[in-house]
């Protein structure tokens, strides 16, 4: 009798933890902004991961450069997988050696998001990556193209 009475209680407590909503992620939208209009010009993913190693980028007519936003750790983390196809250490060390062989300089990092977004607005043919919901925040920034769309894992 004890037996059935433990087994039905831990049976209800199991289906009661099973119909709990999960703790899952948004979906997240990663997006390049500018200030900038870039009119049609969208950047391929060759033309955006040049830019993001501080590799000299034109697009209609205008030089392209890029401000790596590291606010967020996991637009971090889609950035490096999306955008430049390399893991964080492989990125540095691209973005050194490059600095070392042609002396220019590489994309600056942003921890903080406003002080990227007052950089996009002083820097001309400014671009970064951000979430889409807080490049919408900001009436000035202008969506160039969306990078990625899904669900963090």
């Amino acid at each position: 009798m004890i037996r059935r009475g433990l087994f039905f209680t831990g049976l209800l407590l199991m289906l009661i933890g099973m119909s709990l909503p999960a703790d899952e992620p948004h979906e997240g939208t990663l997006v390049l902004v500018s200030v900038a209009d870039l009119g049609d010009g969208q950047l391929t993913p060759n033309q955006l991961r040049r830019a993001f190693l501080g590799i000299p980028v034109l697009v209609n007519g205008e030089n392209i450069r890029a401000l790596r936003n590291t606010s967020d750790p996991l637009l971090n983390e889609i950035f490096l997988q999306k955008v430049v196809y390399m893991s964080e250490p492989r990125y540095k060390r691209q973005l050194v050696s490059r600095t070392f062989r042609t002396g220019q300089m590489h994309p600056p990092d942003f921890k903080v998001q406003d002080d990227l977004v007052h950089a996009l607005k002083s820097v001309p043919g400014g671009v970064s990556v951000m979430w889409e919901r807080d490049a919408n925040k900001d009436p000035a920034l202008h969506v160039i193209q969306v990078l990625w769309k899904g669900r963090p894992r």
